[in-house]
């Protein structure tokens, strides 16, 4: 046990964006504590989000609603109009490698100018609670040595995948891996999994390549996302009238407002804009049977709405559909076959009346995206919290259960006081935090609190960040 004048450390589990954003606002907060930032890739900053060397990869979200600090919202095109020396416009969609450079220039500025903030590629694989003081952990490493530390960040991000717990997962290639496309002859057939913005990614990779042959693009719904358009003129109506407990008449009211919006010549995007603030609020007044019958009937469209997509990588898989190349299937995989250096997967129809149909594929590509469900991950930290009971899921597998402050709800139902989760993983919360916009505002808020409980002042108010 350290004295305050020389505190325990503080460990960061990933190096994604949340944890990099994490780790620079603790290093500047808390100047004179141990910053310790674990990542077990080669880099920090970028993640899997940003870690991209292809230019077909753009931005799913403007440049000008980018940037890393809320309050210095053209940071990160200030930064990206140097990196290409030419003005960068707030409506641009940006290669996604421009953005992970942004994460590394950040990071490496962190660390020149805070010597306490340090970078460690190696894996933590355990938590143990210190018996003698509730409020310190030691987190165990893969090389078996242990040390201790004030507080745990876990900000492992987007791990695994929504498909890879399926019987005929052994037969796919991760759609994000660049070297799921080796071998790969121009003309051979190709099967993606998945039709959201991922697919869009592997179309992309796929003509990168000069793939000529036919792709057969599946989901359930079969459903692609929409391409951004810029917000119109008609002025938006404010929404902070929704009901925030009544599911069917939130959505009753905010069709008619999308109705009426369009009707006076408005996008209905600008209404998708505008709720946005109001969506965490809204999820967490909902029961828990609305927020079930929400995920299952209306999330897939809300998520092709909600998730819009640069309109040159929209604009492609049109191209590939009119063309006849691309192919939407809607129906749910029954089985996979392998047949020499083919597979033959059967669908099932999502109408009975419909006969399974039969698509023959060389590859095999996993684009449905990262896993929600915490259960399914094999990453060791993360199983061995679920097994020490220092993590908990929520009912609908979306994340983890927190508390406002960002401390993760353990198996017991009280709050663990060391370990704070910060990323994907508090969809469960807030449903609204997979995009910068709302990660960076979590980021900065927990640094504050952290800092606030260890300099035993009152931290500021964070309830709940929209």
């Amino acid at each position: 046990m350290k004295s305050a004048s020389n505190p325990l450390p503080i460990a960061i589990v990933g190096g994604g964006f949340s944890g990099t954003l994490a780790a620079i606002h603790l290093a500047k907060r808390l100047p004179d504590t141990s910053i310790l930032l674990f990542e077990e890739a080669a880099e920090a900053g970028p993640g899997l989000a940003y870690g991209t060397g292809s230019s077909n990869h753009l931005l799913n979200v403007r440049a000008g609603a980018m940037s890393a600090f809320a309050e210095r919202p053209d940071h990160f095109r200030e930064f990206a109009s140097q990196a290409l020396d030419r003005p960068v416009d707030a409506a641009e969609f940006l290669p996604r490698a421009i953005y992970g450079g942004y994460l590394r220039s950040l990071l490496k500025q962190a660390l020149e100018r805070h010597p306490k903030l340090e970078v460690r590629h190696t894996s933590v694989i355990d938590l143990v609670a210190d018996a003698r003081d509730p409020q310190q952990a030691s987190l165990v490493l893969k090389d078996g040595t242990s040390l201790e530390v004030s507080r745990v960040v876990l900000a492992t991000g987007n791990r695994g995948s929504a498909f890879r717990t399926s019987l005929w997962s052994v037969h796919t290639r991760a759609a994000r891996d660049a070297d799921a496309y080796d071998g790969l002859h121009p003309d051979a057939p190709v099967v993606i999994i998945g039709t959201a913005l991922s697919m869009i990614d592997a179309v992309n990779e796929l003509e990168r390549r000069g793939h000529r042959g036919p792709i057969h693009v599946t989901s359930r719904h079969g459903l692609l996302p929409h391409a951004y358009a810029p917000p119109s003129s008609v002025p938006v109506p404010e929404l902070d009238h929704l009901p925030d407990s009544n599911l069917r008449k939130s959505v009753r009211l905010f069709r008619k407002a999308v109705k009426a919006h369009e009707a006076a010549g408005g996008n209905w995007r600008d209404l998708f804009a505008a709720i946005r603030p109001y969506t965490p609020g809204l999820w967490q007044e909902l029961s828990p049977r609305d927020r079930q019958r929400f995920l299952r009937f209306i999330s897939p469209f809300w998520e092709i709405h909600r998730h819009q997509c640069a309109p040159e990588t929209r604009g492609l898989v049109d191209r590939l559909i009119t063309s006849g190349r691309l192919t939407i299937h809607r129906g749910a995989l029954v089985s996979v076959e392998r047949k020499g250096d083919h597979y033959a997967l059967e669908f099932a129809s999502r109408t009975s009346r419909l006969p399974n149909r039969t698509l023959e594929a060389a590859r095999i590509l996993d684009a449905t995206g990262p896993a929600r469900d915490i259960h399914t991950l094999r990453h060791p930290l993360i199983c061995n919290l679920l097994r020490r009971g220092f993590l908990t899921s929520d009912v609908h597998r979306l994340g983890v259960e927190t508390l406002p402050d960002y401390r993760a709800v353990q198996r017991n139902g009280r709050p663990a006081p060391w370990l704070h989760v910060v990323g994907p993983m508090l969809r469960a919360r807030y449903f609204e935090a997979t995009a910068v916009p709302e990660l960076r505002l979590h980021a900065a808020a927990l640094a504050a609190r952290i800092a606030g409980e260890l300099q035993q002042v009152e931290a500021p108010a964070l309830a709940e960040v929209a």
